[in-house]
């Protein structure tokens, strides 16, 4: 399954975005498999436990990879019954992840021009300020837009229906015959 993800999220999405993130998620999963292993873990334990996480994480990038954040938003509204005040929180916290870390790096940066050296971790201060006015000023402007577009009840009632095609129940067929795998394979 985690091949198979993998090989779809980097069919879907091959960048240096996309990369940095399978890297990331690597370490860290290595990193909870050590941290398992210290605090007295069996190996089989640990290493289930990492490829877990791995697994959940990747699939989530892959349908992060694949969808728009506002079909997204639709499903968890239509599908799934949540309010539209959540699943607009949800999918707007998603969006402004890589522009927040676009404006970390850009920040970084421009502290780094001024002669900042960022050996110790007080020296991360002259990042944080910027980096959170930044943040403040484009929650205003998102409010603001909001406000002014009349966002209420019936934002996401105003949108096509969504229907499921033939690829994927394909896929949700696929995944569910390789979740339930080993749970068949040891009943039967």
């Amino acid at each position: 399954l985690l091949v198979l993800e993998l090989v779809i999220l980097l069919y879907i999405k091959r960048d240096r975005m996309t990369m940095a993130a399978i890297g990331t998620l690597t370490v860290f999963t290595g990193m909870m498999v050590v941290l398992q292993l210290l605090f007295g873990s069996p190996l089989y334990v640990a290493l289930t436990g990492g490829l877990r996480m791995f697994v959940m994480t990747t699939a989530f990038l892959c349908l992060l990879a694949s969808t728009r954040i506002q079909d997204i938003a639709q499903a968890l509204v239509e599908k799934f019954h949540m309010p539209y005040e959540y699943a607009f929180m949800l999918t707007t916290a998603l969006r402004f992840v890589p522009d927040f870390l676009s404006d970390s790096a850009i920040t970084l940066d421009a502290q780094s021009c001024r002669g900042y050296s960022f050996k110790r971790l007080y020296a991360y201060l002259a990042v944080v300020k910027p980096l959170v006015m930044r943040a403040v000023a484009k929650s205003d402007t998102l409010a603001l837009s909001m406000e002014l577009k009349g966002f209420g009840p019936n934002t996401y009632k105003n949108r096509r229906p969504m229907r499921l095609h033939l690829g994927d129940y394909v896929t949700l067929v696929i995944v569910i015959v390789l979740s339930t795998y080993p749970i068949w394979v040891k009943h039967i």
